[in-house]
């Protein structure tokens, strides 16, 4: 008896830690692998060069993420793109360089230099509230004085917003000034700290309209989007054909709009969003803002706080920033909707640069794993997004430790020795955490933590279910009795 219980004290807990490499081993990562076009070719140049492991695609069929285009700047010119997987499942057409994309939250940015270019010429006060210049819709009169300033820089104060409000673009939806007027919502006193807001953003373009008397999206394609030369990009739906967007669950997402434009509305190539970031640049040859202009908008005037100051040190006008490993300071910006995904990292004292705009939702791991080797290619530590793969590391290792801690805890319940109630309850009030917490996570349209690990969230969840049923068998089993 006293051997069948020390073999079985050996063996069960051996074999879940087997089951646990395995099932890491299962959703890891596969080995390094050149990148390759949408012919499976390996991409000569600097992008290959610079852009290797876990971009290939293995790793995007691993994390179920049909396609991206990715636009490499050195020196502050596009020296390479690749155009990786399919922009259509449903049809299986081909992801291409030239393929549309919803940009979501890189819409901000660009929104800024708008802004800023209203203020170089003279036509906006970025200091001045925001009353002065709105006639068809403005906050209470118990709201404090607003200023674009703080708008551009996220501390207006102001709540994130209904980020859910979609509609297809042909149907009837809110006007802007109707939906800020359901969507305004102050959280904190303007000025005193950092607070992400797409409804800041929407209430801007509201002011570059009262204040021009123009369409927004008329003002940004004359004064910011031709002069860069971002010939397909768009504020307005144009009824061009776009990579299909997918889902969290991989399921195709047809195009949409919202009814502001200004935080999340721009419709652009990675070729468009490149060209941006060029101008963006130090030494950039273009006409849009002066130089001191640019350098307004990336230089950091508050702290990140919560899940943003994970990824990033600051946020200026429009742009987050972060310091280098190396001292040097790099611009940021990314975006997040229902189907699609963007990314934007720049080092403007040096020109370099990559942009990476997907067709799908779940995306952020192979961003983060792109941008971690073009930050060894620049020499430097991994940049503040790539962090999201840390995530990645911590789910595999809960996942092993459930398993293990499982099986344990069934072995303790058949052993069926004396417990005391203390702990049986306790074990009880655990695992009936650990069972639930996936069915409702399984339940819920979107968490963060479907994006941030799309392919291990799953097994995450059927671990810890596994992890709860032992704690729950040895909770409930009897004690037996000699």
């Amino acid at each position: 008896m006293v051997r069948r219980v020390m073999t079985t004290a050996f063996f069960v807990p051996a074999t879940a830690i087997l089951v646990g490499i395995v099932a890491l081993y299962a959703i890891s990562p596969g080995p390094p692998d050149p990148l390759r076009d949408t012919e499976g070719n390996v991409i000569p140049g600097s992008l290959s060069e610079h852009v290797t492991i876990q971009v290939a695609i293995d790793r995007m069929d691993r994390d179920d993420v049909p396609g991206m285009v990715i636009v490499l700047l050195r020196a502050g010119e596009p020296v390479a793109t690749a155009a990786l997987g399919l922009a259509d499942r449903t049809t299986g057409r081909a992801m291409t360089e030239d393929a549309l994309f919803r940009t979501e939250s890189i819409s901000k940015p660009v929104t800024a230099w708008g802004a800023m270019r209203l203020a170089q010429t003279g036509r906006l006060d970025l200091d001045a509230p925001i009353t002065a210049c709105l006639t068809r819709w403005q906050p209470s009169e118990t709201t404090p004085d607003i200023t674009v300033r703080q708008l551009l820089s996220h501390t207006a104060g102001i709540g994130q917003g209904d980020f859910a409000a979609r509609y297809a673009p042909a149907a009837l939806r809110p006007g802007l000034t109707e939906h800020l007027a359901g969507d305004f919502r102050m959280i904190a006193t303007p000025g005193t700290a950092f607070a992400y807001s797409n409804t800041g953003y929407n209430l801007l373009e509201l002011v570059i309209e009262d204040c021009t008397g123009e369409d927004f999206g008329a003002f940004m394609a004359r004064e910011v989007l031709r002069p860069l030369g971002m010939s397909s990009a768009s504020y307005d739906w144009t009824d061009a054909v776009m990579a299909m967007g997918h889902d969290l669950h991989g399921l195709p997402v047809t195009p949409y709009v919202y009814p502001g434009r200004g935080s999340g509305g721009l419709f652009a190539t990675a070729g468009d969003v490149a060209r941006f970031a060029a101008a963006s640049l130090s030494g950039a040859d273009q006409r849009v803002l002066a130089p001191a202009s640019v350098a307004a908008l990336h230089s950091p005037r508050n702290e990140v706080s919560g899940l943003f100051g994970y990824a990033a040190g600051g946020y200026g006008l429009g742009h987050f920033t972060e310091t280098l490993s190396d001292g040097r300071t790099a611009v940021w910006h990314g975006g997040q909707g229902y189907g699609w995904m963007s990314h934007m990292h720049l080092v403007p004292e040096t020109g370099d640069g990559i942009i990476i705009l997907s067709n799908s939702q779940r995306a952020w791991p192979v961003f983060a794993a792109i941008l971690r080797d073009w930050s060894g290619s620049l020499g430097v530590a991994p940049v503040g997004m790539a962090r999201v793969l840390w995530a990645e590391t911590a789910a595999r290792t809960a996942i092993v430790l459930a398993l293990v801690g499982a099986t344990l805890t069934f072995w303790i319940a058949h052993l069926g020795r004396p417990r005391p109630r203390v702990v049986r309850v306790g074990a009880g009030g655990i695992a009936v955490a650990l069972i639930v917490w996936p069915l409702w996570a399984a339940a819920q349209d979107y968490l963060f933590l479907f994006s941030i690990l799309p392919g291990v969230w799953p097994w995450l969840g059927a671990a810890s279910a596994v992890a709860g049923l032992g704690l729950g068998t040895m909770a409930l089993v009897p004690v037996r009795r000699r």
